[in-house]
Formats: C-alpha cells, sequence, structure tokens
C-alpha cells in the first residue's frame, strides 16, 4: 500500500526520492504536503480492522455493511468494521453524546458495549415535544441488533426515550442484549469469567430498556447484570407508556434466557412488561430476576394499568411464561398482580419446567400469581416447578384472581365475581399460598369464584385464606369448584374466618339452586391423596375465636358460613378411590354444609382413612370413612373345601372347592366382591363375579401354592373372560422380592393386566 507521504507528493507533483538524494524543500511545500495528508486522512474511507469508538469523541452512528458494520462519527466512517467497540476514555463522567444502530431486513449488527456511560437527560427543556430530547442509545431496522456487555454500562436518556431503546413495530427487528464473552474478548467457561453488566434508565413515560413514549418495546436478554428502570407511565423492561385513547404503545415483548435481572417499572407500569395501557408478554427460560412496579396499577412481571375508556379494555393483560430460572422476587403495585395482570387485565400464567418463583407479592387487591383487580386468571403451575411464596397483600388471591367487584344499585348489589382458573399438575410444588384478608389462598379472590384443580404428584404446603377466604376455592361472596386427583399432597388447607378449607368462600349466597360448591377427591392410577383441611372459625375483635358472633364456622371441606338469616350455598362433593383425609371444622360440619350436614360416602377402596373432627374437637367420623386391608396370614394355604369330593386315583383329574387364605377380589371401585377358587389337579382357578375385578395375591401366596403342588394359576370373570400365568414364570419374573410383595391381577372387560410391585408384568398371561 502506498503511504499517504508518498500520495501526498504525488499530488504536488512531486516524484518520491530516497534519502540520499533527497533535497530541502522550502517550508511552504512542506506544509502543504501535511495539510493535504491530514485532509486525506480525515475524508477518506477506512480500511477494514478493529477499531474502539470513543463516545467522547462524536455521536455514533453504526448499521450493517457487507461484512461487517458501516460506523460513522463525526466525519469519519469505517465500512465493514469486524468488531465495533465503543467505550467511554472516563467511565466515571458522562457524555451526552449518542449511539444510534441500524439494521436493514436480513443485517445483523454486533456491537460491543465497554465501559460507556451516557447521560442525556435534559429534564423537561423543550416542554412535550419528545423529538426534541435525545435517546442514549437507539436501535432500529427491520434486522436484528446484538449487544455484548464488557464493564460496567450506563445508559440515562431523557425525556420520552428509554434507556436503551427499541420500538417494536410491525416491521421492526430484535434486539439481543448479551454477556457471551469476557471483557477482555475470550471465551467464558472458567472460574475467572468476568460479568458485563447495563444501568438504563428511561425519561418520561419510556422503558428503562425497550419502548419510548407511546411505543411498543421488544427486548431479549440472554446474559449480563442488568438494572432497567423505567419512567412515569412506564416498564422497567418492555413498553412504554400508551395511548389509552388511540390504543396504541404500552405493550412489552420481553424473552429472558439468562443473566441476573433487577427491573423496576413507573407508576401504571410493571417491572417487566407492560407500560400503562399496555399488555405483557413476557417469557423465561432462565436467569435470576428480581422485578417491581414502584407505583399503582402494574404488574411485578406482566401487564401495565388495564383502563377502559371507551367501552373496551385498552391494556393490563398478562401473559406470563416461566419455564426455568429463579424470580427471586416479583412484586406488583396496588390493584396489580406480582407474576400476571395490571388493573383490570386477564393474568395469563404458565410456570414450568424447573422454575422457580421465591417471592410473588401482589398489592392490594392483586393476586401474587394471576390477576389483578377485576381481572379474571389462567394459572397452570407443573413440571418441576416450585412455588416458596405467592401472596397477595389483601383481598386477591396468593395464587389466582384478583378482587371482584361489589356496588349498589337501586335497591340491591351488584356483585361481579371475577374468575380464578388454576391448575397445579405433575411434580409441582407450592410451599406457600396466602392472602392477606377476603381472598383464596388458591382459586378466587374477594368476591371471585375460584375453579382450581390439583392432580398428578403435585405437592400443596401451605394455602391459607385471608379473613372470609377460603384455602383452596372461593374468595368471599365466591364459591369454589376444587379437583384434586391422583397422588395429591396438601399438607394445610386453611380457611379464613368463616370460610372453608376446600371450597366456598364465607357469606356466599346462591343466585339459584344450581349455585354450589363443589369439590371432588378421588384416586387413580397416579396416586391417592394426602390432604390436611381445616375450616375457618370467626373471630371476635380480639382475633379471637367466638363461638356467640353472627357469622358460624365452616366446614374443612365445602361450604363456608353465611350471618343469620340467610341462605348458605350448598356443596356437592364426591370422594372416590383410597383417600387420606384429616377434615378440622370450623363450626360444626367437618365436610359438607350446615344445611345437610355431614356427607356420607359409600364404597371407599381398602386403606382409605378420613378422619373428621368439629371445632370443639368431637369426633363427628361417618360410616364408610375408613376401609381397612382384610386380615391376611403369614403363610396361607389350600386346602379342600368340606364335603368336597376326593380326588380319583386314576388318571382323570376332578375340580374341587378349595380356600386360599389371604386372596381377596375387588371390583371397579376398589369394593371386596365374592369370589370362589377350584384346584383341578395342578391347576388353580379364581372365579369372580364381575366384568372388572382385580385378585389381590402376594409372591409369598404363591410360592406357598408351588410348594403344594400348584404350577397353573388361571383368573376367570364375567363373559368367559379367562387368562392363566404359569406359576414358575410368576416367581422368576422377580426371584428376590419379598413374600409380602403384591401381585394384583386384573381384568377389565376384554383387557387383562398383571402387575408385581405395581410394575407391568402383562406379558406372562396366556
Amino acid at each position: 500500500m502506498i503511504s499517504y507521504r508518498k500520495l501526498a507528493m504525488r499530488v504536488l507533483g512531486h516524484s518520491p526520492v530516497s534519502a540520499a538524494r533527497t533535497a530541502r524543500r522550502s517550508t511552504a511545500k512542506r506544509a502543504a504536503a501535511l495539510a493535504l495528508t491530514a485532509a486525506l486522512v480525515v475524508g477518506m474511507t477506512l480500511p477494514a480492522f478493529a477499531q474502539d469508538w470513543y463516545i467522547e469523541d462524536g455521536d455514533i452512528s453504526i448499521s450493517a455493511g457487507e461484512t461487517g458494520n458501516k460506523v460513522t462519527q463525526g466525519s469519519t466512517t469505517k465500512e465493514n468494521d469486524t468488531d465495533t467497540v465503543i467505550k467511554s476514555k472516563d467511565s466515571s463522567t458522562a457524555s451526552s453524546n449518542t449511539v444510534t444502530i441500524h439494521a436493514d431486513e436480513g443485517k445483523t449488527v454486533n456491537v460491543t458495549l465497554d465501559n460507556v456511560t451516557i447521560n442525556v437527560d435534559e429534564g423537561y427543556k423543550y416542554g412535550y415535544e419528545p423529538n426534541a430530547y435525545k435517546t442514549a442509545v437507539s436501535v432500529t431496522g427491520s434486522g436484528n441488533t446484538n449487544i455484548e456487555l464488557n464493564g460496567n454500562n450506563t445508559l440515562t436518556s431523557g425525556y420520552g426515550h428509554a434507556g436503551l431503546e427499541h420500538n417494536k413495530t410491525d416491521g421492526s427487528g430484535t434486539l439481543t442484549i448479551q454477556d457471551e464473552k469476557n471483557d477482555d474478548g475470550s471465551a467464558k467457561g472458567s472460574a475467572s469469567d468476568t460479568t458485563g453488566s447495563l444501568t438504563a434508565t428511561g425519561g418520561y413515560h419510556s422503558a428503562g430498556i425497550g419502548g419510548s413514549d407511546k411505543q411498543d418495546g421488544q427486548v431479549t436478554i440472554t446474559g449480563g447484570e442488568i438494572t432497567a428502570t423505567g419512567g412515569n407511565g412506564a416498564a422497567g423492561i418492555g413498553g412504554g407508556a400508551g395511548d389509552k385513547y388511540a390504543a396504541v404503545g404500552g405493550d412489552g415483548d420481553v424473552t429472558i434466557s439468562g443473566g441476573t435481572i433487577t427491573a423496576t417499572g413507573g407508576s401504571l407500569g410493571a417491572g417487566i412488561g407492560g407500560g400503562a395501557y399496555g399488555n405483557g408478554t413476557v417469557t423465561v427460560t432462565d436467569g435470576d430476576i428480581t422485578a417491581k412496579a414502584t407505583g399503582n396499577y402494574g404488574a411485578g412481571i406482566g401487564g401495565g394499568f388495564g383502563a377502559i375508556p371507551k367501552d373496551t379494555l385498552i391494556g393490563g393483560n398478562g401473559t406470563v411464561t416461566i419455564s426455568g430460572g429463579t424470580i427471586t422476587e416479583a412484586s406488583g403495585g396496588y390493584m396489580a398482580a406480582g407474576i400476571g395482570s395490571g388493573y383490570q387485565g386477564l393474568g395469563t400464567v404458565t410456570i414450568e419446567g424447573d422454575a422457580v418463583i421465591k417471592n410473588a407479592q401482589g398489592g392490594e387487591a392483586g393476586a401474587g400469581i394471576g390477576s389483578g383487580t377485576y381481572g379474571d386468571s389462567e394459572i397452570i403451575i407443573r413440571g418441576d416447578a416450585v412455588i416458596e411464596n405467592a401472596e397477595s397483600s389483601a383481598n386477591g388471591a396468593g395464587i389466582g384472581s384478583g378482587q371482584g367487584d361489589l356496588y349498589p344499585d337501586g335497591d340491591g348489589m351488584v356483585i361481579d365475581l371475577t374468575v380464578g382458573n388454576v391448575t397445579i399438575e405433575g411434580n409441582a410444588k407450592i410451599e406457600n399460598a396466602k392472602s392477606g384478608s377476603g381472598g383464596s389462598g388458591i382459586g378466587g379472590g374477594a368476591v371471585g369464584i375460584g375453579n382450581v384443580i390439583i392432580r398428578g404428584n403435585a405437592q400443596i404446603g401451605n394455602a391459607t385464606g385471608g379473613d372470609e377466604g377460603a384455602g383452596i376455592g372461593g374468595g368471599v361472596l365466591g364459591t369454589g369448584d376444587v379437583t384434586i386427583e391422583g397422588n395429591v399432597t396438601i399438607e394445610n388447607a386453611q380457611g379464613g374466618a368463616g370460610a372453608a378449607g376446600i371450597g366456598g368462600g364465607a357469606e356466599t349466597q346462591p343466585d339459584t339452586e344450581d349455585t354450589r360448591n363443589k369439590v371432588s377427591i378421588k384416586s387413580t392410577e397416579a396416586g391417592s391423596p394426602n390432604i390436611t383441611a381445616k375450616g375457618g372459625g370467626v373471630l371476635n375483635g380480639g382475633g379471637v375465636l367466638d363461638e356467640n358472633a353472627p357469622l358460624a364456622g365452616a366446614a374443612a371441606i365445602g361450604s363456608g358460613s353465611v350471618a343469620d338469616g340467610a341462605t348458605e350455598v350448598k356443596s356437592d362433593i364426591t370422594i372416590e378411590g383410597k383417600v387420606t383425609i384429616d377434615a378440622t371444622g370450623g363450626g360444626d360440619v367437618a365436610i359438607g354444609d350446615s344445611t345437610n350436614g355431614e356427607t356420607q360416602f359409600s364404597g371407599l377402596q381398602v386403606g382409605t382413612t378420613i378422619t373428621r373432627r368439629n371445632a370443639k374437637g368431637d369426633d363427628v367420623s361417618q360410616p364408610g370413612d375408613v376401609v381397612r386391608e382384610p386380615e391376611k396370614p403369614a403363610q396361607p394355604t389350600v386346602t379342600p373345601t368340606e364335603g368336597a369330593e376326593a380326588p380319583s386315583t386314576g388318571s382323570v383329574e376332578v375340580e374341587r372347592p378349595v380356600t386360599v387364605e389371604g386372596l381377596y377380589v375387588t371390583n371397579v371401585l376398589g369394593k371386596q366382591i365374592t369370589h370362589t377358587c377350584t384346584q383341578n389337579g395342578t391347576t388353580l382357578t379364581i372365579r369372580a363375579n364381575g366384568i372388572v375385578a382385580s385378585a389381590h395375591l402376594t409372591l409369598g401366596m404363591v410360592r406357598t401354592l408351588k410348594a403344594q403342588g400348584v404350577k397353573t394359576l388361571v383368573f376367570t370373570t364375567l363373559l368367559s373372560r379367562s387368562t392363566t400365568v404359569s406359576v414358575d414364570a410368576l416367581l422368576a419374573a422377580e426371584p428376590d422380592a419379598p413374600d409380602e410383595t403384591a401381585v394384583v391381577w386384573t381384568h377389565t372387560g376384554p383387557r387383562a393386566a398383571l402387575t408385581i410391585d405395581g410394575a407391568d408384568h402383562s406379558d406372562l398371561l396366556k
């Protein structure tokens, strides 16, 4: 490459000469050459190589080039910069210069912020004219922008602009904030790894990271230490403040797959999600997150403030999916959920995978997880997710809906109930779900219905209703529809004063005969439920149970109580299969309602134990509450039935009745049914009078039968259904299993199954 000195000499009409032949030039000629060289260096496009760009040297504009970035600062433009790094010469002193990044459709811009400090906040200097104010870093275009964090970076924008701004439009691309490399550019993977950080503060109506005033925001975060604070009306990360009359802006679309995140929304905005009048769509797969809504009406994670200016809800909805990572804290503002929706919005929340929620705190009248005031919720908690604490400070459910509405209309009252739809399944674990007052632990908020399904291997530690709210079910004035199935453990479902442990809230009166609390508890192939429930008594002014209060105590499972003279909602309660229930009423009834008293159950499976007590501790158990296992001898024997015909000494075998001690047969409900046993030579046949039936043996029985000469077992049920199994094959399947190991042989119509200690061995059947 020709040197700039030689190039300048050629332009001046000189030929370069060697040092030995150099003639002295005049001072004027030397000055002219240097001037031209400087002009060429400043004005021409430089060749591509890595370069640091210092923000103090002026505004920086970056766009996607052919093989790198096109970077312009002042009069200098560099094409195809392959490693664009923006720095501060002195990060302790903020620069007022800005960075603009633009990626066209199909292009990607990669930029590193390395200890950059920018502050362009000039206050309310130019009146309400957002374009007159500056943005610290702005990302635009239909392409994708990746920002790598090195060191500590601080961005503060002016009025109406986000600290790190990326407005989402129909044609916009994506902004991804990452920390893929160490600060020195080396790959991560050792104990000495460094973490880049970003602190971003938005101006009025603008997110810390995301949308500006009246704009939606899109942000993806994969790593780094992020601290984001939204201006008034905006999310910490997500949407700026929307316009409720024009119905534009405010939505926040945020995806987090790593990093340590602290986000604080301004008044009406979510910590992470939507700004005022905006919806929040938030997906978390990993990371450690703390999100707070410092003002009113915005969720910690989810929707911002929802308004209804023209009979149509504008914003407020929160759609949140958390499949991994840890939510250290998510705190909603007044009338908003910790995780879910803001004021008036629908809270749609899915928590799954190995996600951990340490603390989800709803503001007053908002749920811990679910919806804000006047909003319904759709919640699914599954997989191996763990909720350590979900709590409403008052009137919202711990997990479920926010507070409903109650207002006078003419001579009566209008009750506008919210609905908390909650499903907890898989191996999910809820350690504590609590309402401060009025709402349920899990289900409906105050003036709210709770529709709750708990199944699989789910575990519930404490589900505690606030005063007049059920532990699991309805809030005050709300019914509960609760289904519990399978290997579920509920350690403590505690109703608030006058409310059921599981079922309805207090003071719930029927609109029609069909208005009822519904509770269904049953075992499945996954296992049997184990439940402890306590109905709420009634507290006097000193917080002590008051037997003379006008509101009676509630059932542990069933209905809440009502004031004297009012009609209590009845309860339909179904219990099936094998269950273990410890129910203590807050009044006279443990399981049922005050109208019908204790509900009785029949046909429960062997092993069922239902314990009932009233508020005084009296046993109020009912017939059928305890179904014991039949006694089984240690070593069963096969003996001919009295009067049976003796076997022939010839070659023809004679079938004769026998008794196998300890063997029993159950029907589909687990109830024992009659059966007979006969033996013909080395074949023993079990006959049951049912289409669906299970024969129950143990390996000890089978070993004894073999010692007595039995080689083949036959099970026969109605419709001439018969299957056989070889005694030797049966014993060989689990040769080291103890004698008490259960063997269950089931006919379900045309199908047959055989299990040993719960493991399927149906392939042994013929």
